[in-house]
């Protein structure tokens, strides 16, 4: 399974991805598994009958895409559903656990709080942006487990991409599980292989940044990102190969410039990225320095759509935990 991302500065700390026990010091990376997914991906403008999801829904559970076990270091893994052209599917996994277990909820035909995350993300966000994610699943975490919500790929290519919810957590506290899963939904159409990204393995060649997984193309939404914010000599400070540096050198730079919404959000200009992002969708009160960057989003009518949106929807302005910079 390769992660794509994980969020580590949030009260409900996000640090450790299904099959990849990390710290908050180095997200990891890790290799795809094997099994070969069906071709089977749909335009988002054409027109699919109810024939041919059926088709699709039997090749990917015949390949073995829904299995609870790709989530459940976790925790308990309550429900999969396949996601087609932006559509929530019924579920292909629903938890049974019986009445005496030691459970928040007894799952019993599908868990209402992962629909209800699900409908938080899709409710403000056009379906060009949501239609790469092919899975959304949720879990109860482990005793030990702090992560909200998390990104991962299950493909070679990276392109089934999977949003995964501590569906207690977010039920817990609803904004904090708006603003992390905008943030996750941000490693997806920004990491858009082909559009955005050029899958390889290698670092070089690569003429713009090389993040682990590939190479963002010229006209991409990150290397747009990259130029204006993170120059040269910042970037020289990064690993080579695609991983974030450590906390510390995260919270150096965090203390030398406020232009960040916190320290991990300096780690890497993925992360930088989509902590913004999110800022900027729900109205997040930040410092001035960030004026810039939430300037860079107004520069694409799809990312304003969204916090126009948000706003209607009465989410401006949400509390956001994210620390700031600039001490």
């Amino acid at each position: 399974m390769t992660v794509v991302a994980d969020r580590s500065d949030r009260v409900l700390d996000v640090s450790a991805p299904p099959q990849a026990p990390v710290s908050t010091e180095e997200p990891a990376r890790q290799n795809t598994v094997e099994e070969a997914f069906p071709a089977t991906t749909v335009a988002p403008d054409a027109n699919l009958t109810d024939a041919d999801a059926a088709v699709i829904l039997a090749d990917l559970e015949a390949g073995g895409f829904c299995d609870p076990a790709d989530f459940e270091e976790e925790g308990v893994v309550t429900a999969i559903h396949f996601v087609l052209q932006g559509q929530i599917q019924d579920p292909c996994y629903v938890d049974q656990r019986g009445e005496g277990d030691d459970v928040a909820q007894v799952v019993v035909d599908d868990d209402p709080r992962l629909i209800a995350a699900w409908e938080s993300l899709t409710a403000i966000t056009p379906i060009e942006l949501v239609d790469d994610i092919s899975i959304v699943a949720g879990f109860e975490p482990c005793a030990d487990c702090s992560t909200l919500a998390f990104v991962t790929t299950l493909d070679d290519d990276a392109t089934f991409f999977v949003i995964a919810v501590d569906v207690v957590s977010g039920a817990d506290d609803p904004d904090e599980l708006r603003l992390t899963m905008l943030h996750e939904l941000t490693h997806v159409f920004a990491q858009q292989p082909g559009e955005q990204l050029i899958v390889q393995s290698q670092i070089a060649p690569c003429d713009t940044y090389f993040n682990g997984i590939g190479c963002f193309t010229e006209d991409s939404y990150l290397w747009a990102w990259i130029q204006d914010f993170w120059p040269a000599e910042i970037r020289d400070t990064l690993p080579a190969d695609g991983s974030v540096g450590t906390d510390d050198e995260a919270d150096a730079r965090c203390a030398a410039d406020a232009g960040y919404t916190g320290s991990y959000a300096a780690v890497a200009p993925e992360e930088d990225f989509a902590e913004t992002f999110s800022a900027y969708v729900f109205d997040v009160e930040v410092d001035p320095a960030l004026t810039a960057k939430f300037e860079f989003f107004d520069r694409y009518p799809e990312f304003v759509v969204i916090r126009e949106n948000a706003r209607a929807a009465g989410l401006s302005g949400i509390a956001g935990n994210f620390g700031g910079c600039g001490f």
